[in-house]
This record gives C-alpha cells, structure tokens and sequence, in this order.
C-alpha cells in the first residue's frame, strides 16, 4: 500500500491528488492521509471536495503501522531500545523522482510540483480539476429568489460579473503573491524572485503581443493592490510609462475573503497568464484549455532548490 499525505493550500493538495490518480493507474493500492497534514497548519484545511472529488481514505490504524506510531506500552518500550521503523519518504528535494512508482508498502510527504508525475494520466487530472464545478454553485438563477443568504448572492454577482469580462477581453491573469510570502522565514525561500521588474516585464511583453489586453490581478493582499493600482491600471509612481504601455488595464479582482476556489476557477479562465512563483497560479494556467495561451513565468522558482521540473514546455522564462 501506498498512503500519500496531503497537506498546504489547494494548489499542493492538487499536485498530491494527481500523484494519487497516477499510483491507481499503475494499479497500486493508494489511499490519502487527510487528517496529519493540517494538524500544525491552522489556516489550511483539505480543499478537494470542491472539485466534486473523493478519494479512499487511510484508516488511522493503517497509518499507526506505516509510520511505527502506535502507543501500546511494548511498542514504545521497542522504539525507546531500537528506535522507531518508518515505512516513509519524505521529499528531499524539487526534482523529478520516478523511482518511489517501483516502491510498496509506504508513506509519502511532500508537494510533488512537477507535471512529470501525472502525465500518463494528464487527462484524468484535468477532468478531476474541472473549473466549472467551482463555478456552478455561482450561477445566477433568473429567479427573483435566488437561495442563499445577501453574501452568497452577492459573490454570485461578482464572480459572474468577473467572468464575463474575462470571457469578452483579451484577458491575462497577473498573479501576486503576498501575506505569507513576506513572512522573514518564507522570504529566504520565496523573496527577490517575483520582483517588480520582473512583473513590469512580463507585463510589457503582454501588452506588445496582444494590444489592449486588460490584466486581472489575483493577490492575497488587495489593499496593497489597490494602492498601487489606479482604476485604469496606471500604477501611481510610474509617470514614466507611456499611453502606449498603459492601453491594457489592471483590474483587482476583490471576492470577499476566504473566496480562493472562486478566485482561482477565474484565474484559469483567462485567456493568458503572468505566473507568481506559487502552485495557485500554476495550476489554473495549466488548466487553461486555450491551444494559444501565453505563460509568462519567473526565471526560477525557490531560492537555495533546483526547481528545472516545475517548468513546463508552455511557458516562457521572464529575464530581467
């Protein structure tokens, strides 16, 4: 048996549950661990179900043996003299490993960001993850009635009012990555990478390819946002761009908080994309069904990891 824990925000759950189609489709036993992974993590729970999805489940029991964790007396006494038997692996770096396919019998930890894991059943995970579910629940009845309470019709409007406006334009979706990401322990790991430059980049190259597109910014700190952002998406202190470079404008998607399905299943609606090093973004321009949609992506994605197989062959590097 294999259990495969799952564990961070909705893009890692993602990239987990893809390894987990693909160990069924090499006819293995697999079964997820969804309760571990969120025991020190207060502000994540497991997203899944959102999708409509379901997975088999590991008994507490099968994860006790798996990881030598149980409490009775012997068994303690055991590890206390020769130390504890994990059947487990957690992943020790961001590269591509096909070997734990060949392994029985264990507990996987990790995030697994790479297409190369799922790729034999890329069209069963694009299935899983179908956008429209998350959106479904937002359709407007014409009826005057609409169930729900005033908030939930009131994102209801505001996501569709979103999604036309994506669906009408010649859409990106600018990406950026806050909160978290500015924390002193995740800037070792995340920080100078993102920059300012490289997003006025990655922006000036979307709007010399596709004139007038209109950029739909997704961030996890609006105000910030907001202030640096006009309505017609001329940032304040940039005096120096020109009419030109200005023609696309920038619109803060603002949902109410704790709206991240939502925000993302409008992400991947665009027709184009301007990746924040970030799973989120990754995903919903991976699941962007347009044959000729544009992934402009930071020249690498963690400080200090060799991340060369996150990358995929539909997105294009942004130097500055």
């Amino acid at each position: 048996m294999v259990i495969i824990q799952l564990a961070g925000g909705l893009g890692n759950q993602m990239f987990q549950y893809a390894l987990y189609l693909q160990f069924q489709n090499l006819q293995k036993e697999v079964k997820i661990d969804d309760v571990a992974g969120f025991v020190e993590d207060e502000k994540r729970d497991p997203a899944l179900s959102a999708f409509g999805i379901t997975y088999e489940k590991a008994d507490p029991k099968e994860i006790e043996q798996m990881l030598d964790a149980s409490l009775v007396f012997w068994h303690r006494v055991r590890r206390k003299l020769f130390g504890r038997k994990r059947k487990s692996y957690f992943e020790e770096d961001k590269r591509f490993k096909p070997e734990i396919f060949t392994w029985d019998d264990i507990y996987l930890e990790g995030y697994w960001q790479t297409e190369k894991y799922f790729m034999p059943v890329a069209n069963q995970v694009r299935a899983a993850f179908n956008v429209d579910r998350l959106l479904a629940a937002q359709n407007i009845s014409q009826d005057e009635k609409m169930p729900g309470t005033e908030e939930s019709r009131t994102l209801q409007k505001q996501v569709q009012g979103y999604l036309r406006e994506i669906t009408d334009t010649q859409s990106v979706s600018l990406h950026i990555r806050r909160g978290d990401y500015l924390t002193p322990e995740n800037q070792a790991l995340f920080g100078g990478i993102c920059t300012e430059a490289y997003y006025q980049e990655a922006m000036r190259r979307m709007r010399e390819q596709y004139p007038g597109c209109r950029f739909f910014l997704f961030t996890n700190d609006k105000e910030w946002a907001k202030e640096q952002f006009t309505d017609s998406g001329v940032r304040k202190e940039a005096g120096r761009r020109t009419a030109e470079e200005a023609a696309g404008d920038v619109i803060v998607v603002d949902l109410p908080e704790g709206s991240d399905q939502e925000e993302f299943a409008l992400m991947s609606k665009c027709k184009h994309h301007i990746l924040a090093n970030s799973s989120f973004s990754w995903w919903a321009s991976y699941l962007n069904p347009n044959p000729v949609k544009t992934i402009l992506v930071p020249p690498k994605w963690l400080n200090g990891w060799d991340c060369q197989d996150f990358y995929r062959d539909d997105m294009q590097k942004v130097s500055v």
